[in-house]
């Protein structure tokens, strides 16, 4: 009954050191899950989970994209047309492109240029004459006329000139900064309500055309923007204008449509995008002018992205963050799952398991772009790797506490190794076992029963315990294996179920230091007449687990374990303290004196055997002149030298 309220009470500590490991690894899985939002590598992950959609889902079918951008490019540059003209004195030729694609139905306009200079400030190096003066009218006038459609830009370190400005009116020139994450890299806009007042002219065209949006968002590419948004060369709007055919042509590119104007020279205005790992989209399948599209840059150029930034909102293609609470309800179920697992799995399968959490964790994230929620990706992946981890790392140290109990607790009933063994194992050994070649000892506590006649049994009990307790230290010491305690002799072993090199030297030397203490167990227990007689016998035993599924014990059997316990009736008869085997006798090195001291058939056996003493004064009970003759009828014993 004491030992099963232990061992429930082992078992219960050993769930709620399971329960404090869950609660440790989930809490510090949710800890640093939870700290790395915004941390600078989730805006990688960020960008390959729309690359990821992008492999998965395609590119996004919408039946007409509603922004459209008219870039400065190099084939617009180099044109006849435009080629003789200065960069800085384009502004009349943008004013009859922004007026064309006004009449021909766009809803806004805007200008991703900073129209920083005039060319009335241009004057005639060698005159002084302002000979450009009012060369921005057209410009300034198509501003003026189309103010609350029509914007200009402005940048951190450019802005407009003071006639632009003035022509623009007030809401006429806002803001193209666009804001990037840690890593540099645009993905998301924040929208300042109400948005005709807003200070930036992604708000502006959003307003005029009447999109419902009204928090941050991050814009969800599928492909390269360069390759993907309806685009006409600033040469295709103005040549599309010498014609009907042209005119009704370029009507079909703008109606409806946002319409930004900006530069696309290579390595200006260039910006980090999420569209950086997003496949390009094939030739012909989205509306290009006549002159065709500037090529793909590493980075992708400013008013493609408000030209994005825009057109998510307008189409729907965002995502915003997760409502209140989702993102760390789900940090804590990977979490949870993720310190479940490092305690309940096999430690071999934690790898696997981690890169199963971490793109279940991605899934999710990728799921949620379809709902319109963008999760912090990093969040529940790192949660449950972290606390997997912890409380792989926990299980570990549990594991290794169970065995050392094990080892503690059972020691004194099964051998160490043996109990290593189930540890690792987790389980029983197998029933039966192995043929070993052993030595076995049977050691005896002489007058027993006379002592116990006269003692009462508590000082019994504690004289033979006593003993046991000292003698069971010297078999340990000399890798002996105590095997069971028959009333009051211990059965011992060598050489199982550890492996000794020299068992019977180790079971004779240990028989020698027990019988050296047999002065001092007199002394401890308070009994003079005590004596100890023991008997080594070597051979091959069945070694392992006998029993059956509700019992077992770990033993050894056979015919030496049967002469081991017949030797200790010659040592009996023969008045001596150590009697061995001639199997055991002839391992010895020289240095070890063997007499012989008993010859023939032991009872139960078909075969002789000699049996043999040290010649040591201590292994006799009685001084070696009146022992008697061995029964070969030879007066004294005989000296036996075996070869080393």
């Amino acid at each position: 009954m004491i030992f099963g309220g232990r061992f429930a009470d082992a078992v219960f500590g050993r769930k709620q050191l399971f329960a404090l490991i869950a609660l440790i690894a989930t809490g510090a899985g949710f800890a640093v899950g939870m700290s790395s939002e915004k941390a600078i590598w989730e805006g990688w992950v960020t960008d390959r989970l729309f690359q990821i959609r992008a492999l998965v889902v395609g590119v996004d079918r919408q039946e007409r994209a509603p922004v459209l951008v008219v870039g400065l490019d190099q084939t617009s540059l180099a044109s006849d047309r435009l080629a003789p003209i200065p960069r800085v004195l384009m502004t009349p030729v943008l004013a009859e492109a922004g007026q064309a694609v006004l009449d021909a139905g766009a809803l806004a306009l805007g200008y991703d240029f900073v129209f920083a200079y005039s060319a009335d400030d241009f004057v005639d190096p060698s005159t002084g004459d302002s000979r450009l003066s009012g060369f921005d009218l057209p410009f300034q006038r198509f501003v003026y006329q189309n103010r609350g459609r029509v914007f200009i830009a402005h940048t951190e370190v450019g802005v407009p000139h003071r006639t632009f400005s003035a022509a623009a009116g007030q809401g006429g020139v806002r803001s193209v900064i666009v804001s990037t994450d840690s890593d540099g890299v645009v993905r998301e806009h924040t929208p300042s309500l109400p948005l005709s007042q807003s200070p930036h002219l992604v708000d502006a065209v959003l307003g005029l055309a009447e999109a419902d949006i009204g928090k941050k968002y991050t814009a969800i590419p599928s492909a390269r923007l360069a390759t993907s948004v309806p685009y006409l060369s600033l040469i295709d709007v103005l040549d599309l204008l010498e014609s009907e055919q042209g005119r009704a042509q370029l009507e079909r590119f703008v109606e409806g449509r946002v319409v930004l104007f900006g530069g696309l020279l290579p390595y200006e205005d260039e910006h980090l995008y999420s569209d950086r790992f997003l496949p390009p989209q094939a030739d012909g399948a989205v509306e290009t002018g006549p002159s065709g599209r500037p090529r793909v840059q590493p980075q992708t150029a400013g008013v493609f992205i408000l030209a994005d930034l825009v057109a998510s909102a307008l189409s729907g293609r965002v995502a915003f963050e997760p409502p209140a609470g989702f993102q760390p309800g789900l940090a804590i179920v990977f979490a949870l799952t993720g310190a479940l697992a490092g305690l309940f799995l096999p430690l071999s399968l934690l790898p696997v398991v981690a890169v199963g959490g971490v793109m279940c964790g991605l899934g999710i994230g990728l799921a949620g772009l379809e709902f319109g929620i963008l999760p912090a990706p990093g969040a529940a992946p790192v949660a449950f790797v972290s606390s997997l981890v912890l409380a792989g790392v926990g299980k570990v140290g549990l594991l290794q506490r169970r065995q050392r109990s094990l080892v503690r607790l059972f020691g004194h009933y099964l051998a160490p190794d043996v109990i290593k063994h189930m540890a690792r194992s987790e389980q029983l050994p197998e029933l039966g076992g192995d043929t070993r070649n052993v030595v076995v000892a049977f050691i005896d506590i002489v007058g027993f029963t006379k002592m116990s006649e006269r003692l009462a049994d508590t000082d019994v009990v504690r004289v033979v315990n006593a003993c046991f307790d000292e003698i069971g230290k010297v078999i340990t010491t000399h890798e002996g294996y105590i095997d069971k305690y028959i009333g009051d002799a211990i059965m011992a072993v060598w050489n199982a179920p550890n492996s000794v090199e020299e068992p019977e030297r180790a079971a004779v030397d240990a028989s020698i230091e027990i019988i050296e203490l047999l002065d001092h167990l007199r002394v401890i227990t308070g009994q003079e007449q005590l004596d100890l007689r023991i008997a080594l016998n070597q051979g091959p035993v069945l070694v392992g687990d006998i029993g059956g599924e509700h019992r077992r014990s770990f033993t050894v059997m056979g015919t030496t374990v049967n002469t081991a316990s017949r030797i200790e009736a010659v040592a009996k008869d023969k008045k001596v303290r150590l009697a061995v085997s001639q199997s055991v006798a002839e391992k010895l090195p020289g240095t070890y004196r063997a007499l012989e001291i008993w010859t023939g058939q032991l009872r139960g056996l078909s075969t002789g055997i000699s049996v043999f003493t040290l010649d040591r004064p201590e292994m006799f009970m009685e001084p070696t002149d009146s022992l008697p003759a061995p029964n070969t009828g030879d007066s004294r014993s005989r000296l036996v030298r075996f070869p080393s």
